[in-house]
């Protein structure tokens, strides 16, 4: 029922100050959340990117990612490939978007995992990420967090 964008998908294994609304909010979803491939590419760079800043001690950044691996590989994570629906459903995604007064303007990989959520039919968009959000919404996704 839901699509993971990686502003919230990053909570789930590097640890936030906001990070137990999010694990909450994942066990009381009653199917497996979706995200994209670009998810995975995303959060290893954000995982890295903690490191570097002494966020997360050395090393933690291979081991959240082979953790976040490990849960796609196992199902608990329902992973979206980039294939031609997502390619199609991406200009859809940008018209709507654009269309909008004022325009949304939409970054590409933003673009890419709303398409991403539509082909998986999904009905909530999970995000932080306020641009995103705002598409989302324009889009006819429920969000969370409200």
């Amino acid at each position: 029922m839901s699509y993971w964008d990686t502003s919230a998908l990053v909570k789930l294994y590097a640890k936030e100050p906001d990070s137990t609304v999010f694990e909450t909010h994942v066990l009381k979803t009653p199917s497996q959340p979706a995200i994209s491939r670009i998810g995975l590419y995303e959060a290893r760079a954000a995982f890295h990117r903690k490191e570097a800043e002494g966020v997360l001690q050395a090393g933690a950044s291979q081991t959240l990612y082979d953790e976040l691996l490990l849960d796609t590989a196992s199902e608990q994570l329902r992973l979206i490939e980039l294939d031609s629906g997502v390619e199609q459903e991406y200009g859809r995604v940008l018209s709507l978007c654009y269309q909008q007064s004022p325009p949304i303007a939409l970054r590409t990989l933003d673009g890419l995992h709303l398409a991403s959520a539509r082909v998986a039919n999904e009905t909530e968009v999970v995000a932080t990420d306020k641009r995103l959000r705002e598409a989302a919404r324009v889009l006819g996704f429920s969000l969370f967090p409200p």
